[in-house]
């Protein structure tokens, strides 16, 4: 098959279920992943045979892409703060906004060796990243899945990093008291109203872990509140506490976090400005 005819079996299958810029990122994204040929190789020559992929691996990939499955699944990674992290369906894709909420505690830390705790790791992206990014960080993680547990491992190993994963249940989760105390709890929690899931496209609604994205829709800030709690305990005084937020319910964690004795708390806007992410310090 030659770039040309790869490309664009690959647009027209995903432009019927986006729009035509995001099919055309899609499939440029998979020609230079996969297939081993950029935008700028395609204009050049595209009657270039690809030898890089086989025609058999090509259809099955166009097949899982064509029926709304995330090209991050299929190729097998993504990128997150500079690191190539491994994911797989079952284990919430990291996002790009998240890498904010990383540089923001990368930014406020004065600590030669932070000890950090990312609740609901998923893919590890948080506390990986983490961990790369301040080398002396002491950095633990925790989850309720397996799956994400056995990505998060991976991605901690590929790249020689010391992350210690342990699973739970944040709902029953109890922190030890000092001396096991922490500097930093952070956390990216579920916080979609599951009323949304029904505008939401189909590669994220019927491939990504529903349990990573959902909540209920009366109680929309669940797992900050208990993550609070938990953080109110488990933290030294002074430490500081981040969230990845809902920007329809950030007035609300906000308030919730206050109510538990964090004082400093500040809502902050992503690049797009909408109020996404939230830090505050225990008193």
């Amino acid at each position: 098959m030659t770039r040309q005819v790869i490309y664009y079996k690959l647009f027209a299958a995903l432009r019927t279920l986006y729009t035509a810029d995001e099919a055309a990122a899609i499939a440029e994204r998979y020609c230079q992943d996969v297939a081993g040929f950029g935008r700028f190789d395609l204009s050049l020559n595209p009657s270039v045979d690809v030898d890089d992929i086989s025609e058999v691996g090509f259809e099955g990939d166009l097949a899982r892409l064509a029926a709304g499955e995330p090209v991050q699944y299929v190729i097998g990674w993504t990128d997150f703060c500079d690191l190539r992290l491994w994911v797989r369906p079952g284990v919430l894709i990291p996002r790009p906004e998240t890498e904010e909420l990383v540089a923001m505690i990368v930014a406020d830390n004065e600590l030669a060796e932070p000890r950090i705790l990312d609740i609901g790791t998923g893919s590890g992206a948080i506390a990986v990243s983490l961990a790369h990014k301040i080398r002396g960080a002491r950095v633990e993680a925790m989850d309720i899945s397996t799956e994400a547990l056995e990505v998060a491992h991976f991605n901690a190993r590929s790249h020689g990093l010391n992350v210690e994963l342990f699973q739970d249940d944040v709902f029953e989760f109890e922190p030890e008291p000092e001396p096991e105390s922490l500097d930093v709890v952070v956390s990216n929690p579920p916080y979609i109203p599951a009323s949304e899931s029904a505008q939401m496209w189909t590669n994220v609604v019927d491939y990504e872990p529903s349990m990573a994205l959902f909540v209920p829709d009366d109680k929309p800030i669940v797992f900050y509140e208990r993550i609070a709690d938990v953080a109110s305990v488990a933290l030294v005084s002074g430490g500081r506490l981040y969230f990845e937020v809902h920007e329809n319910f950030a007035p609300q964690v906000a308030e919730a976090v206050r109510q538990r004795g964090f004082v400093d708390v500040e809502v902050v806007a992503d690049i797009n400005s909408k109020p996404r992410m939230l830090r505050c310090r225990k008193a």
